[in-house]
This record gives structure tokens, sequence and C-alpha cells, in this order.
């Protein structure tokens, strides 16, 4: 336990929440916006994607989902190019590695705090911009079409999946920053890997909480082997 107290003292975590919150208010105005869109389009014709992007709760969730995915892989990839990458890789690394605790036990430590933070924020976030929605949907006399019968289980699970997602990228991009020896490589990292699989989350609104398991398991199972050889590289790094 103290050493999770010593980290986040180190971390500065109010300076953290700023950027939650920023996040959230994005998110949460974009998704307003996709609303307006909704009742802008409504009547129009357009490709059966946009219809189904636009026209119901499961479309509408897909795209806020996939933004939040964007945004907290790249939140998470900043707090592990923090903790990891530029502890690791700085001046503070002779320190860091002379503690006399074990070197894995601190990387776990960092990595789960990473984790941590990034999956709960991102829950927590995607939840209140989906009620918000819902809420404001309701008040303007928006009403997108509810295709799912047990929605808000869709919400809640896909949320989180969406936050473990995000965390296992904060992961891959800490470790490649590390062999690099750069934060911006950890950065430009989590870039490529959301420009490359965002789009995959609005593939199946329909099927989202499928698609969202199937995402976050393959990112928690090639986090997990790069996580081993991170640490495998860690604990042969000279003092």
């Amino acid at each position: 336990m103290n050493l999770y107290r010593l980290e986040m003292k180190k971390m500065r975590f109010s300076a953290y929440l700023w950027a939650i919150s920023g996040i959230f208010a994005s998110l949460l105005a974009l998704g307003i916006l996709f609303l307006f869109i909704f009742q802008m389009e409504k009547g129009e014709s357009g490709s059966p994607e946009e219809v189904e992007l636009f026209a119901n709760w499961n479309g509408l969730f897909a795209l806020t989902t996939a933004l939040a995915f964007a945004c907290f892989s790249v939140f998470s990839a900043v707090i592990a190019a923090k903790v990891v990458v530029s502890e690791y890789c700085g001046k503070n690394a002779v320190i860091l590695l002379s503690y006399p605790v074990e070197r894995t036990a601190i990387l776990e430590t960092k990595c789960l705090l990473v984790c941590g933070i990034t999956t709960i924020s991102a829950f927590i976030s995607n939840i209140f911009v989906v009620g918000i929605m819902y809420a404001a949907a309701h008040i303007g006399g928006i009403v997108p079409q509810m295709t799912t019968e047990h929605f808000v289980l869709v919400v809640l699970s896909s949320s989180i999946l969406m936050g473990i997602s995000s965390s296992a990228v904060g992961i891959i991009s800490a470790a490649f920053g590390w062999k690099k020896r750069s934060v911006i490589v950890t950065i430009v990292c989590s870039l490529i890997i959301v420009c490359v699989l965002t789009n995959f989350i609005t593939v199946s609104p329909g099927n989202i909480m499928w698609v969202m398991l199937a995402i976050s398991t393959g990112f928690v199972v090639i986090a997990n082997v790069i996580y081993s050889v991170l640490a495998n590289g860690i604990e042969k790094m000279e003092v």
C-alpha cells in the first residue's frame, strides 16, 4: 500500500483531474452535437451506415465510445509516459532502481495505477456523457430509436471494457516509449493505435458490447505480453 501512496504523491493526481474534466466536457459537447445532427438529418436521405449511427441509441453510443476510447487511450499513454518512461529513462532512474524493493513490484504498482486511473475515469466519463445525452434528448424532444432491450447493461459493460482497452493502450505505448527512451514515442504510439483501431468500434453498433469485448480481450493479451518484456528489460537495467 505504501508504494501506491508514494506513486500517487509523485503523480500529483490533481493535475490529471483537469485533463479528465476536459475530456468529459469535450465528449459531452460532441454527444449533444450528435443529437442535433440526428435532428437535422431526420427525414433526409443518407447511407444506411449514417442512419444507423445517428438514428438510434446504439449508434450514438458507439460514436461516443469510439471517441472516448481515442481520448482516454492518449490520456493513459500520457500518464504512462510520466510515471514509467520519464522515470526509468530520466535522471532519477538511478534512485528508482536503488530502492530496497523489487523492481518488478515498483513497475507493477506504476502500471496498475495507470490502468486503474484510466479505466475508472473512462468508465465514469462515458456513463455520465450517455446519461446526460439521454436526459437532453428527452428534454429537447429528440427521440432516437431504442433498438436494444437492455441498453443500460450495454452501456455499463461496454464502458468498462472501453476503459480497460484504453488502459492497455497506455501500457503498450509505455513499453515502446521505454524501448526508444522517448516520451514522444509513447504518445505517438498511442496515436497510431487510436487512428488504426478506433473506427472498428463503430463497425457494428448493434453489437457494441461484443465488439468492445473482443477489442479489450485482444488489447489485454497484447499488453500482458509486452508488459512481461518491459518488466524483464527493467529488471536487467544497470544502476
